[in-house]
């Protein structure tokens, strides 16, 4: 007889088989400037490359996006893997838009922030690649014919019904059951801690990049100021004072549009990767909490084999059996994707913090040059 916390002599820490040979995904993809707006309506284009050679262009809508992952997360017949997460939808409708520009721009802001569709682009082109690069979801048929048709799927509204949702809320209440194996215990224990901490290093760093969206808006606005306060140049002192607001007016012009595009490449660079893993964190979640449901289910079948009289033994063996089964695949599965999952995590945000350092690093002295230049161009001037 099993004890409780245990889930079978045999131990499912028998890793599987490394391939052969690394996978090769059979696609590449590329996201096109060309992106075409219609009221709520937004096509992106992508060009799809076979064999390092473009083959088609296809144009696709989120919507399709929602659909291609709903295909992929409940389509695969392995368990245990971790699905890479869809990006959020940028608000395109005026209502949401004007929402979004306040909580950027502040609550007193009537400034509306344009479309930013090249971070849309970036997004789902980094989810596809996620996508076609995994050695099982990159073989799966409805991403290939996602890419294949020209005509996009059925843009069919995904959603949950009663009893898929009373299921997750019983299935979530297994989350704190104590695991069979130390890894996964250890693994899970250190979701809890770091899901949350990433996020709140997300929403962070979105304050920062608004904080900075913010002051380029008010340096905007002080050039205006300062190109409309020049006096008539009868005087000696107004011109003096123009060359002088000239000069002032030129720096802040210029610390303007590099504070713009220091915002726009920060949240490029480390505020998509910072939330691209906080949504991934919450995806191991979701396998790791799949895996405990298989676990509690075997569980319960052993227990149930040992309760079970004569004429019944047959059938819970059986079950008993297919609930073994089904647990050590998933466990193997699982163990070798947070293996891989983790060694990506660490080397994509390392890369992304060494470039986002040298970045604040040569953006700083930019700032710095164009002060200087103007402090040494007033002090140049005959007062």
């Amino acid at each position: 007889m099993l004890e409780e916390g245990s889930v079978s002599g045999a131990s499912s820490g028998a890793s599987s088989p490394e391939p052969e040979e690394p996978f090769i995904p059979k696609f590449k993809v590329q996201f096109s400037d060309n992106v075409n707006k219609d009221g709520d309506s937004v096509k992106f284009t992508l060009q799809v490359l076979q064999d390092g050679l473009m083959s088609h262009v296809l144009e696709r809508e989120f919507e399709d996006f929602e659909y291609l992952d709903h295909c992929v997360s409940t389509g695969q017949a392995s368990r245990g893997l971790i699905i890479p997460p869809i990006p959020q939808r940028s608000a395109i409708d005026p209502y949401n838009a004007e929402i979004q520009s306040k909580r950027l721009m502040g609550k007193g802001s009537k400034t509306l922030i344009a479309d930013e569709f090249h971070k849309d682009c970036q997004q789902l082109q980094k989810y596809l690649e996620l996508l076609l690069s995994h050695p099982v979801l990159g073989k799966n048929e409805k991403l290939h014919d996602f890419l294949n048709e020209k005509t996009p799927p059925p843009r069919t509204k995904v959603k949950k019904g009663l009893m898929s949702k009373l299921s997750d809320t019983l299935d979530a209440r297994k989350s704190s059951y104590p695991d069979s194996e130390e890894f996964f215990q250890k693994e899970r224990d250190w979701v809890t801690k770091y899901q949350p901490a990433i996020a709140h290093t997300s929403e962070a760093f979105n304050k920062i990049t608004c904080a900075q969206l913010r002051i380029s808006h008010q340096l905007e606005q002080m050039v205006t100021a300062l190109k409309v306060s020049t006096c008539p140049n009868d005087q000696v002192y107004n011109r003096q004072y123009n060359n002088i607001n000239a000069i002032f007016l030129d720096c802040m012009d210029k610390l303007k549009n590099e504070t713009e595009a220091k915002g726009n490449q920060e949240d490029m660079e480390l505020g998509s990767t910072v939330g691209l893993w906080s949504r991934y964190l919450q995806a191991e979640n979701n396998m790791l909490l799949d895996r405990t449901c298989l676990m509690v289910d075997y569980q319960s079948c052993n227990r149930a084999l040992d309760k079970a009289k004569p004429n019944r033994k047959e059938a819970a063996e059986k079950a008993k059996k297919e609930a073994e089964v089904a647990f050590e695949e998933c466990s193997d599965t699982a163990r070798q994707e947070i293996k891989h999952f983790q060694r990506q995590r660490v080397q994509e945000m390392r890369e992304c913090v060494e470039r986002y350092a040298a970045f604040q690093l040569t953006s700083a002295r930019t700032s710095l040059n164009a002060l200087s230049i103007a402090f040494n161009q007033i002090k140049a001037i005959n007062l």
